[in-house]
């Protein structure tokens, strides 16, 4: 029932979020379901054949095509629901010119994590094969749920970075706008934009987090001590390493909210000094922002008259979470190059017409 209550509550969190994007249908929202239903059927038969057609064979060839079955039907149901999903409006540009090089952008930060996953599971399945004993079997079940998780992620997460490659390529390419900055402009814009962020009063503050840890602390030993087996000593070393944990990821979580604007300031420094306006989004400061997408939409596109003049743009991002999603508003900011009026007027006609939901008024 715990478990019923949760996916309740996290499919309640995920409409809510679909409701507020702008591209919110009733019908692509049923046409989505009904798929989605299709494709659960789908994978359950699957596994029953597999299950019927490898009864009478080995435990090793039962368990080879078992996790073959729910390998390619995970990935099956998780790319059918992506094109489902995504409306027409949100399609990234993928058609490239024979001419234009594919980037890499986005899938080096594959590679990155693909040798961060791969060392997990090289760390925790070397001991796994070398210690004697049943107690081999914890290290190679973390190192089996690693590799899973591995086969799983990394080819979602490289099919999705790839289109968004293709997609920035053609921006790069044929791009609405490009303004390009002299080095001076773009040193002092640095300066501009770290100090506005170190003038944003930061959200954290150790007097209301411990109100908010309270409970949750109260509740973990309250479960542990009186309704887990074991010795008390065990269950008490045990709850206090989970409040050390969250205590320790608060802790980070708010020396990285005080870093943040060193961190915008270095980025900004190692990013190139120029911005790209096209039909799928903006990229800049090494960033890439889509237009309109599942989890990140345009919601207004302004002039901010703070001295010197920038264009303002405000998203609103999903960030998905286990059992809900958090909403959150996102703020870019880019230079206005000096003669750029008649930019600012094609960016207008083009945004409006690409975003008819947000508020575009930048002339």
């Amino acid at each position: 029932m715990y478990v019923v209550i949760l996916a309740l509550l996290s499919a309640a969190g995920g409409w809510l979020a679909w409701k507020r994007n702008p591209m919110y249908s009733a019908a692509s929202t049923l046409r989505t379901i009904l798929v989605i239903a299709l494709l659960v059927g789908g994978f359950v038969l699957a596994v029953v054949a597999v299950e019927n057609l490898t009864k009478d064979r080995s435990a090793g060839v039962t368990i080879a095509a078992s996790i073959a079955v729910v390998i390619v039907g995970t990935l099956a149901m998780i790319f059918g629901i992506q094109a489902v999903s995504t409306p027409k409006a949100a399609k990234l540009v993928t058609a490239l010119p024979p001419d234009a090089k594919l980037l890499d952008f986005h899938r080096q930060k594959v590679y990155r994590w693909a040798k961060i996953l791969g060392g997990i599971v090289a760390v925790f399945a070397v001991p796994g094969l070398l210690i004697p004993g049943d107690i081999k079997y914890v290290p190679l079940s973390v190192a089996g749920l690693a590799l899973f998780l591995t086969i799983i992620l990394l080819p979602v997460m490289y099919v999705t970075s790839r289109n968004l490659d293709r997609s920035l390529t053609a921006l790069e390419h044929d791009p609405w706008v490009h303004w390009q900055y002299p080095p001076a402009q773009w040193q002092d814009w640095v300066t501009v934009q770290a100090d506005r962020a170190k003038a944003v009063p930061l959200n954290f503050s150790w007097n209301s987090t411990w109100k908010k840890l309270a409970l949750p602390f109260v509740g973990i030993a309250v479960g542990v001590i009186f309704f887990s087996p074991g010795p008390l000593w065990a269950k008490s070393l045990y709850v206090i390493g989970c409040c050390g944990a969250i205590i320790g990821l608060v802790a980070w979580s708010a020396r990285e909210e005080r870093r943040a604007p060193d961190k915008l300031r270095a980025r900004l420094l190692a990013s190139a000094p120029e911005v790209y306006f096209g039909h799928d989004g903006i990229f800049g400061d090494s960033e890439y922002t889509t237009w309109l997408s599942l989890n990140i939409y345009l919601l207004s596109a302004t002039i901010d008259e703070r001295p010197p003049r920038s264009l303002l743009f405000k998203f609103e991002k999903v960030i998905p979470g286990g059992y809900s999603n958090q909403i959150v508003q996102v703020a870019r900011s880019v230079l206005i190059p000096a003669g750029a009026e008649p930019d600012i007027a094609r960016l207008q006609r083009e945004l409006s017409a690409r975003c008819p939901k947000a508020r575009i008024a930048l002339a």
